[in-house]
């Protein structure tokens, strides 16, 4: 069957349909997903019917899967993450189990592992339990960084242009204090790395977009501390802007992949004691680091 597919908004998103993503993609399917994703920076497949097994294999058609920091965070597989409220064993767990305190981190905007030297590629989320329709929040939200970039006025790109920010797994636990210190391991396998405030894109045309997260740190480097908060702020409030974002309303066996060297996400917050929300994620890895404007790579082709 020949693979087509439907534009969501103009700016981000197509949705396909008629699609098993656990059987065995040939070259030309994997060739339009990855054309698609490119393009639209972000897919729906629709009525899925997967595991962990079966996300896995699917996350591989197109590179090699991440391996979660923490073990005990992880649904099974190392590679597949639970992005949920629900334990593995199927039980509703507390607003205050360290598995919930993770999830809640994800309400700020944020690109998947920006704190590995070489961040991730490609996410695929799938919606094994959804909120019901009369549920407040729930939904994924996405902000197309390239768009971002190309509507900031030529003061602010001027003033962004030189500067990086450190993304910190072990700061996680700053914005998230009731989550237990990480194993001397975990730390020293994921030390504090920086990345360009503006991401330069080869395979794009050498287009700019913004990259930076609010789930690792709240700071920039390059500036004082209150400057580079006050300038953080500024880039969360502008890239909230309802112009740059898509909403994704979670339909029961959605399977949603994302390109997050172009998009943030978050996840709008919901009242995770009452209500269960159970997804698994699989995550490509990223196999270079990001390019900013002064990169040795980029500044010879700007």
């Amino acid at each position: 069957m020949e693979l087509s597919s439907k534009k969501l908004l103009a700016h981000i998103g197509v949705q396909i349909d008629n699609f098993d993503c656990s059987k065995k993609l040939n070259t030309s399917e994997v060739e339009f997903i990855r054309n698609s994703i490119q393009e639209n920076h972000f897919i729906c497949f629709k009525n899925q019917k997967l595991n962990g097994e079966t996300l896995a294999q699917f996350t591989k058609n197109f590179g090699e899967l991440e391996a979660y920091p923490e073990k005990d965070k992880t649904k099974g597989k190392i590679e597949i993450f639970n992005v949920s409220n629900v334990s593995e064993n199927g039980d509703h767990l507390p607003e205050d189990d360290q598995r919930v305190l993770l999830q809640k981190n994800n309400s700020r905007w944020h690109t998947d592992s920006s704190y590995r030297y070489y961040p991730a590629v490609f996410s695929m989320l799938y919606g094994q339990e959804i909120l019901p329709p009369e549920a407040a929040g729930g939904q994924t939200q996405f902000s197309n960084m390239l768009m971002a970039y190309e509507e900031l006025s030529d003061d602010k790109k001027m003033l962004l242009e030189p500067l990086h920010q450190v993304h910190s797994y072990n700061d996680i636990r700053r914005l998230e204090p009731g989550l237990p210190e990480l194993t001397q391991s975990e730390k020293s396998n994921f030390p504090p790395v920086t990345h360009p405030l503006i991401r330069v894109h080869p395979d794009r045309n050498y287009k700019k977009s913004l990259f930076f997260t609010s789930n690792t740190s709240l700071e920039i480097g390059g500036m004082s501390l209150d400057e580079g908060r006050d300038l953080h702020k500024w880039l969360v409030d502008y890239i909230s802007n309802p112009e740059f974002c898509y909403t994704h309303y979670w339909d029961l066996n959605d399977l949603v992949m994302w390109d997050n060297r172009v998009l943030l996400h978050r996840v709008i917050p919901y009242d995770y004691s009452r209500y269960r929300r159970a997804m698994i994620r699989g995550t490509v890895e990223g196999k270079e680091p990001v390019a900013g404007p002064f990169s040795n790579t980029i500044r010879n082709k700007l």
